[in-house]
């Protein structure tokens, strides 16, 4: 399991690596280090992990566009999501809270997020994770 700054600093770089990829439409590309990442997420309830959270269910939510025919996820538009992986991406590389509301209310399952059954998916996974460690 990762610490909780080796998985801010690997969610940054994945974030950014997947943003190039989908710029340069090697949209095969978003997405391949997901599920070893998912497998090594710090668990727990820990405030610093609420960040973590909404950026790795962003990121599932985006490789889910992909995968879908890159249909309008909760109104994010194709071309809209390395821009924002960029800026979540920053965010947690500065330490801060992710500043968009938007992406808060979209990907925080605490929010009862707009994207409802994907957020709470993976919150369900990394839950049942946690119980059987």
């Amino acid at each position: 399991m990762l610490t909780t700054a080796a998985a801010r600093e690997t969610l940054v770089r994945n974030l950014v690596t997947d943003a190039d990829a989908h710029d340069a439409g090697r949209y095969d590309e978003i997405g391949r280090r997901f599920d070893s990442f998912e497998h090594a997420f710090p668990l727990g309830d820990a405030g610093e992990l609420t960040e973590l959270r909404i950026a790795l269910t962003f990121w599932d939510s985006w490789i889910d566009a992909r995968n879908h025919g890159w249909q309008p996820t909760a109104g994010i538009q194709p071309q809209e999501w390395p821009g924002l992986a960029r800026d979540i991406a920053a965010d947690l590389a500065a330490l801060r809270p992710i500043a968009s509301e938007r992406m808060r209310k979209l990907f925080d399952a605490d929010l009862q997020s707009g994207l409802g059954d994907r957020v709470h998916i993976l919150a369900d996974r990394l839950r049942e994770r946690a119980r059987r460690v």
